[in-house]
């Protein structure tokens, strides 16, 4: 079922839910995303142990190709997304920074992603958002789905909306990573051959080929 979200008028005081022509049409959780410094030991845990298959897999540019769309620097770092059923996903980035040993505690997030269906609603929500006087501070087509980001002005909270362009499903993964982890490796088989895309990770989509590389 399809959720409309800000209809309502808004409480007394805020300066959001101005009136729009944008409608947030939400469809659950597209990805939540943590970090971690221990990607190997990650995908073992949540693939052998929780069972949640692996489906998208990235290998970022030593450049961080989108700086400022989430909290850290992403250069260099591994992207694997895992599903853990009915159509959701939670993504781990592998961080070369050290985390603190308390991070944790602290909540381990990095961003919510929030679904929508099609490239219309993610539309609407870009309109509703502008409308309302918050920035979009990245606009990225990752290849594997379109994405808006944009912070939470309350809280600080690094927020993206984004539509599938995949099924990124363990039938059919995303696979990007020409080198994944051993434990990645083991777990996808004979699927990183017959599914791995060479392009280049830049937001800028663009078409996929088959000539070996870290850069595609």
């Amino acid at each position: 079922m399809v959720q409309t979200i800000g209809t309502e008028a808004p409480a007394t005081g805020t300066r959001y839910g101005r009136a729009t022509s944008g409608v947030i049409k939400a469809k659950g959780v597209h990805h939540m995303a943590w970090v971690t410094n221990r990607m190997d030991e990650t995908v073992r845990f949540y693939t052998q142990v929780l069972q949640f298959p692996l489906v998208v897999t990235l290998q970022l540019p030593e450049t961080d190709p989108f700086p400022g769309a989430v909290w850290g620097n992403l250069g260099g770092a591994k992207h694997y997304f895992f599903d853990i059923g009915n159509g959701d996903r939670i993504a781990f980035f592998e961080f070369h920074e050290q985390l603190p040993p308390s991070y944790a505690e602290m909540g381990a997030g990095n961003h919510i992603a929030i679904n929508v269906e099609t490239e219309e609603d993610l539309q609407a929500a870009r309109q509703r958002l502008i409308e309302n006087g918050i920035p979009i501070k990245h606009d990225l087509d990752h290849g594997f789905c379109h994405s808006i980001y944009f912070d939470d002005p309350v809280n600080g909270i690094n927020m993206e909306f984004a539509v599938w362009q995949a099924p990124c499903t363990p039938e059919e993964p995303f696979l990007q990573d020409w080198n994944p982890t051993p434990a990645a490796l083991d777990h996808l088989g004979d699927k990183q051959t017959k599914h791995l895309l060479h392009f280049a990770v830049d937001g800028q989509g663009g078409d996929f080929d088959t000539d070996p590389g870290p850069n595609g």
